[in-house]
């Protein structure tokens, strides 16, 4: 659910799900029609990019919304309407005063696409398009923010939940969850209700340009303004309520997270290595390297890149000795820890910084 992000007020927790005012669609670089048949505005917004996912412009935006927020197929989108878009002065909260430049973090981040260039056919095409996409009213500012997910259920209601999905997750994971091209079933997914909000509040592209603290994959997070706590809390709780009840035990590697990897970044203190879930309760770091400098250093797992938000320490004190190429292995308290364990790090928690980390694929 790729999305071109507009111009606003705040930027809190920067942070999906998404997403964002971006226009995107076929064509990257170079144009996407043929000599004698180029693509048109209305066909780059609406069609993905041969060279890309398979996202467009479309998947996220809206050309109009109710008072709503529904769309001409009663759909809720991650991103805001792209309702006048062009008529303002500037994008991805001030970042960018100019339209391309939005449309292009959109089509690098959230569709696997090469930028447009400036006077490519594909990006004219677009861009009058977009230009007609004008009551020409004033573009007002619009708000985006990315917020921490929600930790607290007991507000649910399932079946609110169920007609919101329907609304907001259907377009890409099909109504009833039941799945499409552009996303898997939810039906018996195994999710619970938080790791449900932890992927809608930070997924997206971990190696963004732009975007800090993100978990990783092309599903744009949702922010406050698109989806409020309770919608998700209601909305993640139906998610978790067509799986069955989730148990698990830690002496057991029935977990969804178990085999996953994340391999950590050197930051300072020459800090490597490779961790894995082995099973619901143990993860193994190997090849792990770490001068064994600064006080009060251990693991720290949390639900996203930021250690600050939800982070919790995995094991002992780890600094003193020197390690080589060692193999560790940590014990969780309990197994639904995994469901918060997004990133670990090597954590300074005097000093709240990380001297390497990663997230978990």
């Amino acid at each position: 659910m790729p999305m071109l992000l507009q111009a606003t007020l705040k930027w809190s927790t920067t942070l999906l799900l998404a997403c964002l005012l971006a226009a995107c669609g076929g064509g990257g670089g170079s144009d996407g029609g043929t000599p004698s048949q180029p693509l048109t505005g209305a066909q780059l917004f609406s069609q993905a990019d041969p060279a890309g996912n398979q996202f467009s412009c479309s998947t996220c935006h809206a050309t109009s919304e109710n008072a709503q927020g529904l769309d001409a197929q009663k759909l809720h989108r991650p991103a805001h309407s792209l309702l006048n878009a062009t008529r303002r002065n500037a994008f991805y909260n001030g970042t960018f005063s100019e339209v391309i430049d939005a449309v292009n973090n959109c089509r690098v981040d959230w569709m696997d696409a090469s930028p447009y260039v400036s006077d490519s056919n594909d990006w004219l095409a677009l861009e009058e398009y977009l230009a007609g996409l004008s009551d020409s009213s004033d573009a007002t500012e619009i708000a985006f923010n990315q917020v921490a997910a929600v930790s607290d259920f007991s507000t649910a209601d399932i079946s609110a939940g169920h007609a919101l999905f329907n609304q907001t997750c259907a377009t890409c994971h099909g109504q009833d969850a039941g799945g499409t091209g552009l996303a898997r079933t939810l039906v018996g997914s195994g999710l619970s209700a938080q790791q449900v909000a932890n992927k809608v509040r930070n997924s997206g592209p971990s190696n963004s340009n732009y975007f800090t603290n993100l978990s990783g994959g092309n599903m744009p997070f949702w922010s406050e303004q698109r989806l409020s706590d309770q919608e998700l809390v209601d909305i993640a709780s139906y998610v978790e309520s067509i799986n069955g009840p989730q148990s698990f035990s830690c002496n057991a590697s029935d977990h969804p997270k178990v085999g996953q990897v994340a391999m950590l970044s050197t930051l300072s203190h020459n800090v490597s290595g490779r961790v894995e879930i082995i099973d619901n309760c143990t993860i193994e770091v190997t090849e792990f390297n770490y001068d064994g400098g600064g006080p009060d250093v251990l693991f720290y797992g949390a639900p996203s890149s930021d250690y600050n938000q939800g982070g919790f320490a995995i094991g002992d004190i780890i600094n003193g000795p020197m390690y080589n190429n060692d193999t560790l292995r940590l014990s969780l308290a309990n197994a639904q820890q995994l469901d918060q364990l997004a990133g670990i790090s090597v954590w300074c928690r005097d000093f709240s910084v990380s001297f390497g980390d990663g997230l978990f694929n």
